[in-house]
C-alpha cells in the first residue's frame, strides 16, 4: 500500500496545473477501483457539490442532467454530507438507505455499482467533500477510506496554489470554449503583446484580433486582458 500511495501523493504533490493535478488524481483513484470522482472545495451549500464542481471526472451533460432533475435534494449520498461527517462507503450488495429506492435505481441505470462519500476540510461556515463511483461488483474493503483520505487532502492543497484555490474545474470547461486561434491569441495576450502586434504574429487583421480578444474574455467570464493572462498562466501554459 505505501508505495504505490507514495507515488500517488508525490504526483499530485508536484503537479503544476488544475489538468495535471486531475490527472495524477484520477490514476490514484482508479488504482483504488474507483471510475469517477466529484470534489467540491468551500461550497456553501450541499446542492453547489455537484453544480458547481471544483474537480470531476463527470461531463458537463452529466452534472446538467443531475441539477436539471433536482436529485441534489433526493441524493441520499448529499444528505449524509449534510448531516453527518463520517465517511460512507457503499455497495448495491450491502444497501442499506430505506427509502432511497428511487436513487438506487437511478445510480443502477448508471451503471454504478458502489462508492465513496467523504467530507473534506473547509472554511468556517463552507463545506468540502469528494464522491467516488465504481462499477467493481465487489464492494470496496474499508482500507480504501484513509487513502482516499490523503490522496483528495493531498489534491485540495495542491489546487489551492491555483489562483488561491478557487481554480475550478469549470474554469477548465470555459477554457476549452476557446477555439485554436483564440488559444493563441490569448498566449500572446499573456506575453504583453498589443492587438497590432498580435495581428502581424498571427497574420490576421486588427479587426479580427479586436473581435476574438472580446470572444476570449467573454469566454472566459473575465473582463480584462490582464485577468485573461492569469487564466491562461493558472492553466500552466505561462512560459
Amino acid at each position: 500500500m505505501l508505495k504505490p500511495l507514495s507515488n500517488d501523493v508525490t504526483r499530485i504533490a508536484f503537479a503544476q496545473s488544475l489538468p495535471e493535478v486531475k490527472s495524477a488524481f484520477t490514476q490514484s483513484v482508479n488504482r483504488l477501483g474507483f471510475v469517477g470522482y466529484n470534489i467540491s472545495i468551500n461550497r456553501s451549500t450541499v446542492s453547489e457539490f455537484m453544480e458547481k464542481p471544483t474537480l470531476s471526472t463527470f461531463t458537463t451533460k452529466e452534472l446538467d442532467t443531475y441539477v436539471n432533475d433536482r436529485w441534489a435534494g433526493r441524493d441520499p449520498l448529499m444528505a449524509h454530507l449534510e448531516f453527518n461527517k463520517t465517511p460512507l462507503l457503499w455497495h448495491q450488495k450491502n444497501w442499506d438507505m430505506p427509502g432511497q429506492e428511487e436513487y438506487y435505481d437511478y445510480v443502477r441505470f448508471q451503471g454504478i455499482m458502489g462508492g465513496l462519500t467523504l467530507s473534506l476540510p473547509a472554511l468556517n461556515g463552507k463545506a468540502s467533500a469528494i464522491t467516488l463511483l465504481s462499477i467493481d461488483p465487489t464492494p470496496q474493503s474499508p482500507d480504501v477510506i484513509p487513502e482516499v483520505t490523503i490522496l483528495s487532502s493531498v489534491a485540495v492543497a495542491r489546487l489551492a496554489a491555483f489562483k488561491e484555490g478557487q481554480f475550478t474545474e469549470y474554469d477548465l470547461r470555459r477554457f476549452k470554449l476557446l477555439s485554436d486561434l483564440q488559444v493563441e491569441i490569448l498566449s500572446w495576450m499573456a506575453k504583453g503583446k498589443t492587438n497590432g502586434e498580435i495581428s502581424s504574429i498571427v497574420g490576421r487583421t486588427e479587426r479580427a484580433i479586436a473581435y476574438h480578444v472580446s470572444e476570449i474574455l467573454t469566454k472566459l467570464d473575465v473582463t480584462s486582458r490582464a485577468q485573461a493572462a492569469a487564466f491562461y498562466a493558472a492553466m500552466g501554459f505561462s512560459d
